[in-house]
């Protein structure tokens, strides 16, 4: 009897074969690109720190860059500018609208440091910015 069914046995268990042979070769598939996104993102993500690192080794100047924001903005609105090797603490108050997008864009987005802490409070017309870097 069971001979009887013999060639159509091996049929079914040759397609089953063949679904799973194909099942595992798209679980491959998914698997390969996946690990090919991580892999690309993983790639940029050192340029991006092998970049910054040539930037912050170069640069020695940051805190005469920072300084300038004195000869920028008057005594009256820098409350603290503490600058001890390579961190900042920097507290702006009664800044308006222009000063700060100007300190913020032309000094801190200029400048290759890492911003710890970043505090902007508006109060009427005027701003108040707290800073804390470090590179």
């Amino acid at each position: 009897m069971l001979r009887r069914y013999q060639n159509e046995g091996m049929i079914l268990l040759a397609l089953l074969l063949l679904i799973m042979a194909m099942l595992y070769k798209n679980y491959r598939h998914i698997k390969l690109q996946t690990s090919s996104v991580e892999a690309t993102e993983m790639v940029a993500k050192i340029e991006d720190i092998a970049t910054m690192k040539k930037l912050w080794q170069k640069n020695n100047t940051v805190s005469k860059k920072l300084n300038a924001i004195k000869a920028y903005l008057p005594k009256t609105k820098i409350k603290t500018l503490q600058i001890e090797k390579k961190k900042a603490h920097i507290l702006l108050e009664g800044l308006n609208g222009n000063e700060l997008n100007s300190v913020a864009g032309k000094y801190f987005a200029s400048i290759p440091v890492q911003i710890v802490e970043m505090s902007i409070q508006r109060d009427g017309k005027h701003y108040r910015l707290e800073l804390q870097c470090k590179w």
